[in-house]
């Protein structure tokens, strides 16, 4: 199958690059035209209707977050590339969103590759591009959305959904609000990674809590928190410490 590709970058040797990793490793990426600012970047996009976009976060004249706010047609796979390691890469790991930073590895590249080609025959790539940028334009830590992969395709939730996980060998099993659970196809650590500056702290090896839903905290040797779900969680001894100092600063 051609997966037909488009390129928002302003900077030639970048454009340069990109095409010449295409040609050599993803013969299967048809590029259906590049363009270097806005205006014709979301004409391109609105005409190519393109399976796959490769967007500079920051171009000529704005951003690739100004292209995909004013775009009406949004069904395609996205990789983001910028050159700033810390130019809200949590928004991008919080949507699903692929991203490479410059200069691109070619390992890298072809990782990425392989996530959109698995992900192009699931119904969730507008949902990733408008839940990247509900979380940008969105202050309050809480109200940002997640998304999970499931066995069945992906789930976008709230931060403040989330009670509890508990790491079930190589999946995470999350614990919402609502009594329901989701089971994500990714390990507790990715989500202790993308989650712990966001108010949530793993109480022990295998949970990870959100520090706004601790009902109650019973001492003990390691103490034990109870969750407004009625939860009765234990805390490792070693991180007894932590714990108390993060939830004095809560």
């Amino acid at each position: 199958m051609q997966i037909k590709t488009i390129a928002i970058e302003d900077e030639d040797k970048s454009l340069y690059v990109l095409h010449e990793m295409i040609r050599q490793c993803a013969p299967d990426l048809q590029v259906c035209g590049s363009a270097s600012h806005k205006a014709p970047g979301i004409e391109l996009i609105e005409t190519i209707k393109p399976d796959l976009v490769f967007m500079d976060v920051c171009i000529a004249d704005g951003t690739g977050f100004e292209i995909l706010q004013n775009l009406s047609y949004r069904d395609f796979e996205l990789i983001l590339v910028t050159a700033y390691d810390s130019y809200a890469l949590d928004a991008f790991r919080f949507a699903a969103i692929d991203y490479l930073l410059k200069p691109i590895g070619m390992i890298e590249f072809e990782e990425s590759l392989d996530r959109v080609r698995k992900r192009l025959g699931e119904r969730m790539k507008q949902s990733s591009i408008d839940t990247l940028l509900r979380n940008l334009a969105q202050t309050h830590e809480q109200q940002k959305k997640l998304s999970i992969p499931t066995m069945n395709g992906c789930e976008f939730i709230s931060l403040s959904d989330i009670v509890w996980c508990k790491s079930d060998s190589a999946y995470t099993t999350f614990h919402l609000t609502n009594k329901t659970r989701i089971t994500s196809s990714r390990n507790i650590g990715f989500y202790e990674e993308l989650l712990s500056r966001h108010n949530f702290y793993r109480i022990n090896h295998g949970t990870l809590i959100n520090m706004a839903f601790i009902k109650t905290y019973i001492k003990g040797k390691g103490g034990q928190v109870v969750m407004i779900d009625g939860t009765e969680l234990e805390i490792s001894q070693r991180r007894k410490t932590e714990f108390l100092e993060r939830t004095a600063m809560s």
